[in-house]
């Protein structure tokens, strides 16, 4: 039996600019079939795994709780570190918190259609918490389960990168044809997993973008194939962030211990859980009443750009407290090696030889105009072939537009309806 779909294809970091009859001519079309979002925005920090949880509940971090790509968690005398990417953090996370997100997920609330499932190629974290209470179908080379994360065996071989994608682009569609959810998420690791490695608008790069773009015209040809069978699909083709170019690597709690702030590298009373080209500085202990004298002198250095704390954070949608500071790096309007505009510093916590490995190659995290820029394509009933939106839209907003089309309740979203007519 018919039933409404929403599928959704996320080529992670892809920016809108990159979008060429030339090198994307499948995702050009689509832009010609549909409605193209011509502001779409990111969250803050401009971050995948902060992204995934914001795209899956409609949802500001302040809303859904999770902070950002790397969690400082409270410790004795101060904070420590972890990576939230990583496998092991779903379950820290939860330890600490006693729980994971505290709004639902769009796979949560399609459980009582026909189910969610979802196809992700990048970190654990990024996945799991994009269905963090399990209540989908989740493909992934870390884990891949059934609804109430019983475990589908055997595990999919599917690495980082054109390889993965490639495996889990072909189980997306197979999935589609055989046993059409109600939502369907396609996750790709590219081109941010190759931007990330290579200057922007290089030869890498832009085959990247060629093989992600292949990706998604499979997935529309399969949408269409689902549409000749009575299938009412609304087609979400973008991405959760953009990118800009680094200009040079700053190890920031190094610097913080150089100016005394800091009684040793690894002491707890500091911590700087970096973003990419943002950080959050996590103050405890001794150290929490100089948490604006941080602040001034942060501001005097070449290297930082915006200092936001308290309710400058929450106005970002960011969780606010008084322990943190966060620090966009310094922005440029420049262009890189190969002539693509934007330029961002990036933070690390320590290390200080990272500038020749990512000098001119691609980063985000920040404000910069280009990563808190990411892609936003709609094809589906109530989003006219050829139009362009103007005013602003969100990543936010993705959810409450899958609600509608499926006709469900749009209750305890941040996040608004884009387009389209109301179901019925």
């Amino acid at each position: 039996m018919s039933h409404p779909i929403v599928v959704t294809v996320i080529c992670d970091g892809h920016r809108p600019d990159f979008v060429s009859e030339e090198t994307t001519p499948q995702m050009a079309r689509l832009r010609r079939a549909g409605t193209w979002f011509a502001d779409h925005r990111g969250i803050f920090p401009s971050a995948t795994r902060a992204s995934s949880a914001s795209i899956a509940t409609g949802c500001w971090p302040i809303s859904h709780g999770l902070r950002g790509n790397a969690v400082a968690l409270p410790i004795e005398n101060g904070h420590e570190v972890h990576d939230a990417g990583r496998p092991e953090f779903y379950e820290t996370y939860r330890n600490h918190f006693g729980r994971l997100l505290t709004r639902p997920s769009l796979s949560q609330r399609a459980a009582s259609l026909h189910g969610a499932v979802l196809c992700s190629n990048v970190s654990p974290g990024a996945a799991f918490f994009h269905d963090a209470e399990g209540h989908g179908e989740l493909h992934h080379r870390e884990l891949s389960y059934s609804r109430g994360r019983v475990p589908l065996m055997p595990a999919i071989v599917a690495p980082p990168g054109a390889v993965g994608d490639a495996v889990l682009a072909d189980k997306f569609s197979s999935i589609l044809m055989e046993r059409p959810p109600s939502v369907a998420t396609l996750w790709l690791s590219e081109p941010d997993k190759t931007m990330h490695a290579f200057p922007l608008g290089s030869p890498q790069h832009l085959m990247a973008l060629r093989e992600v773009d292949r990706h998604v015209g499979a997935v529309a040809e399969t949408v269409e194939w689902l549409r000749d069978r009575g299938h009412d699909v609304l087609l979400l083709v973008g991405s959760d962030h953009g990118h800009e170019s680094v200009t040079g690597t700053v190890p920031v709690e190094r610097r913080l211990h150089e100016a005394g702030f800091k009684m040793s590298l690894d002491s707890p009373e500091i911590v700087v859980a970096p973003q990419g080209s943002s950080a959050f500085i996590h103050f405890g202990g001794d150290a929490l009443p100089r948490r604006m004298e941080v602040a001034d002198w942060l501001g005097q250095q070449s290297w930082a750009g915006r200092i936001i704390m308290g309710e400058d954070l929450a106005e970002l949608g960011q969780i606010t407290a008084a322990d943190v500071l966060a620090i966009d790096m310094a922005k440029s309007p420049g262009r890189n090696c190969n002539g693509v505009p934007g330029l961002t510093a990036m933070a690390v916590r320590f290390a200080e030889n990272e500038d020749a490995v990512r000098r001119d190659c691609g980063m985000h995290g920040g404000l910069g105009p280009h990563e808190t820029r990411p892609t936003l394509i709609a094809v589906g009933n109530g989003f006219s072939a050829g139009s362009v939106v103007t005013t602003t839209s969100r990543i936010i907003d993705l959810a409450p537009t899958a609600l509608r089309h499926l006709g469900l309740p749009l209750d305890g979203l941040d996040g608004v309806v884009l387009g389209g007519p109301a179901p019925g």
